[in-house]
């Protein structure tokens, strides 16, 4: 192991015994001294006396000095939603502006700050984009009431069901977590009606 090199760090003495397996004392290219442990040599897991890790948060305070800011990590969440493929229910189907997408300053100027710490972004039109006039900070209750239909509702209206059993078109409402009936209609409007008004009413 002396004199072998693992990234930054090369060693230059040792072994030192521990129950854990052995240890190695490492010079780092920039000066300083660290004892690691084989295993985290050898895996890679350790790769400096600890100056890379600052050298990756003063790369990141000098590419944005708004790194460490709350709505900064909302921009990064955001553009990573729409362009990884992992996250399928946006990917290829949900943008963002290119307003906003190389422009966190441009973000922060049409959105504003949060307005407390556990706002979150939610797009007024679930099935828009991310841009001006279509977002907003709002609480989690919030967000999960503005969400597009289920796949299974068949009537293109929220809380608006047909029921087999009755033969009639059935409206509820979840208020705290908890369903509300609102009642059974010959006429889908007025289900639909019924919906609306339990909304401004519970919501």
């Amino acid at each position: 192991m002396i004199g072998r090199k693992f990234t930054c760090l090369t060693v230059i003495d040792g072994p030192i015994r521990a129950p854990r397996g052995a240890s190695w004392v490492c010079k780092c290219d920039c000066g300083g001294v660290k004892t690691v442990s084989q295993y985290k040599l050898t895996a890679g897991r350790t790769k400096s006396c600890g100056c890379l890790q600052k050298q990756i948060a003063r790369k990141r305070l000098t590419t944005h000095g708004n790194y460490y800011e709350p709505e900064y990590r909302v921009w990064e969440n955001m553009k990573k939603r729409c362009s990884d493929l992992r996250y399928a229910k946006w990917y290829g189907r949900i943008n963002v502006c290119a307003r906003w997408i190389d422009s966190y300053d441009n973000f922060v100027a049409d959105v504003g700050r949060k307005p407390y710490e556990t706002a979150t972004l939610d797009r007024i039109d679930p099935k828009g984009d991310y841009k001006p006039n279509n977002v907003r900070w709002a609480s989690h209750k919030i967000q999960s009431r503005n969400t597009k239909n289920h796949v299974t509702n068949k009537t293109g209206i929220r809380g608006v069901s047909w029921s087999k059993a009755k033969n009639k078109w059935r409206a509820a409402i979840y208020v705290d977590n908890t369903q509300k009936h609102l009642g059974y209609f010959d006429d889908i409007k007025n289900a639909e009606t019924a919906r609306k008004e339990a909304e401004k009413k519970f919501w």
